[in-house]
């Protein structure tokens, strides 16, 4: 894993043959690859306006046999830029029944060591009362008013005393269709969250953020109806088949769950648009097949309209004894600490959607040629570009020719992640690095890259 491998591919570079014109100025001309196919950018053309990131979730390691946060986990964070993470909390370990509070009690501090970690990182967080369930204590029903108190009052402590301004977001039961017993219920409780929050003058600080379903589309549509006020991230779980996603198929049934919020909600275009858990429940995920269909997921979400991605999840230490599914699964993107906590495939390809697609940067929808996946972003800040390319055929190498119309000459570096046999150059810690850097480009003439079979690559241009 930490042996440099060597660049399997180098991008063809489009090549300007400067030729002198009537006018004394200079004809540009383009020499591409035989038979390479445009991908051609619309910039007027916005899947996303204001893009949040590629996270993941990070519970607490309640479970293991050290709660602190390694240096291993801090690099690998570091590292990927994580842009947020969702964190399971209960109430129940802070309070009792009667809102009475014990901040400093031990139940506490795996989830500060999380929060602790993400706040250096400078990275957001979902924070997640994962609601009343046999196995959470949780002792309130959900539309009980002293819950509600207890998740408000746990926020204005954490934010306001012991400083986490980086909790963003907040989520009041997992899943709500499966664990609560009614819609109704989960309800009332949404709407005295909201009340409470506003109370402690926290709403501009936290959104809460829902009806984050996972099973079931009973409760998307009253929620919509319901909760416009209350609800300022929408946000739903969704683990596809991957064969819907090799197929192209995602894109569709998430540009349709979103067109739902549009007609429904009139502030839509202020609110963001979250899969809150994403991944495949019937995939080996220690494949690079794996790899490829969680970028290609990705592509496709984000294109569809969705402006935050959560994966999950982050480190299987957060559940060593595997999720509670028949059979167990173990989904990080890392194994456990007894299994060294060594790297799984997709840990490439996510940590590059992570490092490299910046939040604040505007996502454009390009032309996909067949079988090929495209995402095309750029900062406004900075003005970097990023495009992420997923060749989902079987066979061959696809030659493709990257164009953004009325752009110019950039300076690109290119990675590349081969689903087939899981290669791709890796430094000592197993991180990505480049097949190419310091190259030069130009985006309106086009940047020629070769896409292995069943690969994804991956392009950051900045103004030259």
């Amino acid at each position: 894993m930490g042996k440099m491998r060597k660049p399997f591919v180098l991008p063809t570079i489009a090549v300007l043959v400067l030729a002198a014109c009537s006018g004394g100025g200079a004809d540009r001309t383009l020499t591409t690859t035989p038979g390479a196919t445009d991908v051609i950018v619309d910039t007027n053309d916005v899947a996303v306006g204001n893009f949040g990131g590629f996270g993941a979730e990070w519970d607490p390691y309640e479970s293991s046999s050290s709660s602190a946060v390694p240096r291993l986990v801090r690099d690998r964070i570091g590292f990927m830029r994580l842009p947020f993470v969702r964190v399971r909390m209960f109430a129940s370990w802070y309070s009792d029944v009667n809102n009475d509070y014990d901040f400093s009690s031990a139940a506490m501090q795996p989830l500060y060591h999380i929060l602790d970690a993400a706040k250096a990182n400078g990275t957001d967080v979902v924070l997640t009362e994962w609601g009343q369930r046999e196995w959470s204590k949780d002792p309130w029903p959900i539309d009980d008013p002293r819950y509600a108190k207890a998740v408000a009052d746990g926020l204005d402590y954490f934010i306001n005393t012991r400083g986490y301004t980086n909790i963003r977001y907040i989520v009041i039961s997992n899943e709500p269709d499966l664990f609560q017993p009614s819609y109704s219920q989960w309800s009332s409780g949404i709407v005295n969250l909201h009340r409470e929050l506003q109370a402690r003058d926290l709403l501009g600080e936290v959104r809460v953020m829902g009806p984050d379903i996972c099973c079931t589309d009973g409760w998307w549509a009253p929620s919509l109806a319901d909760l416009k006020e209350q609800i300022t991230a929408w946000d739903r779980h969704h683990y596809p088949d991957p064969e819907d996603v090799h197929d192209g198929a995602t894109e569709g049934f998430m540009r349709s769950v979103w067109d739902q919020v549009r007609s429904s909600d009139p502030d839509w275009t202020t609110k963001p648009f979250i899969l809150g858990e994403a991944g495949f429940q019937t995939s080996d995920k220690s494949t690079p097949g794996y790899a490829i269909d969680i970028a290609d997921y990705a592509i496709q979400a984000t294109r569809a309209g969705t402006s935050m991605m959560s994966a999950w999840m982050l480190d299987d230490e957060s559940y060593p004894g595997g999720v509670d599914t028949d059979p167990l699964e173990f989904y990080g993107m890392w194994s456990t600490r007894a299994s060294g906590s060594a790297l799984k495939p997709w840990f490439y390809t996510w940590s590059l959607l992570s490092r490299l697609v910046r939040p604040g940067s505007t996502l454009y929808l390009a032309t996909q040629p067949t079988n090929i996946r495209v995402l095309a972003a750029r900062h406004p800040s900075t003005g970097t570009w990023t495009f992420v390319l997923a060749n989902r055929a079987p066979t061959p190498a696809r030659d493709v020719n990257v164009k953004v119309p009325g752009y110019g000459g950039v300076t690109y570096s290119q990675y590349l992640f081969n689903g087939i046999d899981g290669s791709g150059p890796r430094d000592a810690n197993g991180f990505p690095l480049p097949v190419a850097s310091g190259q030069s480009g130009d985006l309106g003439i086009g940047i020629t890259l070769t896409i292995p079979a069943n690969s994804v690559a991956y392009i950051t241009a900045s103004i030259a």
